[in-house]
């Protein structure tokens, strides 16, 4: 069977969307090495560049088709986003083309922005769809100031209706969508390693952990009584800044990850002495190292709709000090596999993490974070994305197929309206975004050539035709995710 993927996220782009890029680069190795699919995807991103093996295996084969599509580069003074075009002339044809003669069983569609209109284009040819929210917008801190990205947010919510199955990534984000939104959730991601680095013993990774321990005490220059670790996106709603008050003072905190944002040069050029940034995204084998190398994760982040880094940490053997809140209370329990901290309250947080240090950080928390860590490691995603995923859709567009009297009547008559409705919407779309793209001072866009997107540098950035403020640019990071 053959899968066709619409991802504006994918590696070799993590700086912005690194957690969702992983998720897309996990889905094909599930679909294509787990459960012997050939995937067509949709996107673009230069894959080629990926640095994965996989990526590359799987396209030699064949059992990887890459479609490359125009893209659209936002930039200001704080970063980057690549966002899909979906309603380029380019793109409207390479997507109809795939749905009426790529012989696809289904589509996944990520959080790309006005999803909507593929979605109902898709429910009105026939073809089952899965559309998974990954990013909570509301959580950040300026999305009640713009008006334009309530819209945004609201559209795509509203394609949650027209998805076959509209996914999440955690049960406590699906219960949260329901009861603020009465969006339903149709099917939860099955927890994502990324990389099967992920998945082999502790003891694999005891010398090389040691080694890299070694190097960062060396660079701190004193001996401390325990290294935290955050690991991710450098980005103001990742809350970084809130660690550095609540490390106690003979704890080292060691912090990995890039960004495109003025954010991420703040981070870098944090002065003080028991903190160690280090600026870079790292490959899976050798984050995975900087995991074993650490006695605790720590993340003060509010925007998680499950946090794939906790996942990583357990994986790895260490426990995770975490905000509590959002996706970070799907499988987190405090004094049980982990520990919560209210990042808020610094002097409150360096006490908590004062007093988890002196009590030894795994003491309180096994032999719970041992269990936790040998079912992510032995969970077998590709049959859980079966399950869970793909089963449900194909269920239900097969008994679409199964209608018979006047329900096929009404079935059909759905379709002829959403398609209706999609020659309508395209053509409008169109004419409004192109103008807003042409004449938006902040963020920049410009159009990037089909599949050439990659990881962009400091050059890339632009302080845009007007001066740019804080919540504009806060603004960019937000339309990356709807």
């Amino acid at each position: 069977m053959r899968a066709l993927i619409c991802a504006q996220a994918f590696p070799p782009l993590l700086k912005q969307a690194g957690g969702v890029a992983k998720d897309y680069l996990a889905l094909c190795r599930a679909l294509i090495d787990g459960l012997d699919w050939q995937v067509t995807l949709l996107s673009p991103v230069s894959i080629g560049e990926s640095g994965e093996a996989d990526v590359e295996r799987w396209l030699k084969t064949g059992q990887l088709v890459h479609v490359p599509v125009w893209a659209l580069q936002a930039s200001n003074a704080l970063g980057v986003a690549v966002l899909m075009d979906f309603f380029s002339i380019h793109n409207t044809f390479r997507l109809v083309w795939e749905l009426l003669h790529g012989g696809h069983a289904l589509c996944f569609i990520d959080d790309s922005c006005m999803r909507i209109a593929p979605l109902m284009l898709m429910r009105g040819l026939g073809m089952p769809s899965i559309a998974t929210t990954h990013s909570d917008v509301p959580s950040h801190p300026v999305y009640n100031q713009f008006i334009l990205l309530k819209i945004l947010w609201w559209l795509h919510l509203a394609s949650a209706f027209f998805a076959t199955l509209h996914a999440s990534v955690a049960h406590v984000y699906a219960k949260s969508l329901w009861d603020r939104y009465r969006i339903p959730v149709d099917g939860v991601w099955p927890p994502v390693l990324w990389s099967d680095a992920f998945r082999r013993p502790l003891h694999d990774f005891q010398e090389s952990a040691a080694a890299k321990r070694a190097c960062w005490i060396e660079e701190l220059g004193f001996e401390p009584k325990a290294i935290f670790l955050f690991a991710g996106r450098w980005s103001a709603e990742k809350r970084i800044h809130l660690l550095h008050d609540a490390i106690p003072d003979d704890c080292g905190l060691i912090i990995v990850g890039d960004s495109d944002a003025d954010y991420a040069d703040e981070i870098e050029a944090t002065g003080r002495r028991n903190i160690l940034p280090k600026r870079g995204m790292l490959g899976a084998e050798d984050l995975r190292i900087a995991y074993a190398a650490s006695d605790l994760f720590v993340s003060a982040s509010t925007c998680e709709t499950l946090g794939n880094t906790v996942v990583e940490a357990w994986s790895a053997g260490i426990p995770v000090a975490i905000q509590p809140v959002g996706g970070h209370l799907e499988f987190v329990k405090d004094n049980e596999n982990s520990y919560f901290v209210d990042f808020d309250a610094s002097d409150e947080a360096r006490e908590r993490l004062t007093s988890i240090v002196a009590g030894g950080v795994k003491a309180s928390v096994e032999p719970a974070l041992s269990k936790m860590g040998d079912y992510f490691r032995t969970l077998d995603f590709p049959a859980e994305v079966q399950r869970r995923l793909l089963e449900p859709a194909l269920s239900t567009s097969a008994s679409w197929e199964a209608l018979t009297g006047w329900r096929w009547m009404i079935e059909k008559l759905v379709r002829v309206v959403l398609l209706l409705a999609c020659c309508f919407i395209w053509p409008v779309t169109v004419v409004w975004s192109r103008a807003y793209f042409a004449v938006s001072c902040d963020p920049i866009y410009r159009y990037v050539e089909p599949g050439t997107a990659k990881e962009p540098d400091a050059s890339d950035r632009s302080p845009g035709r007007c001066s740019a403020s804080e919540d504009d640019n806060s603004r960019l990071a937000l339309l990356s995710c709807v």
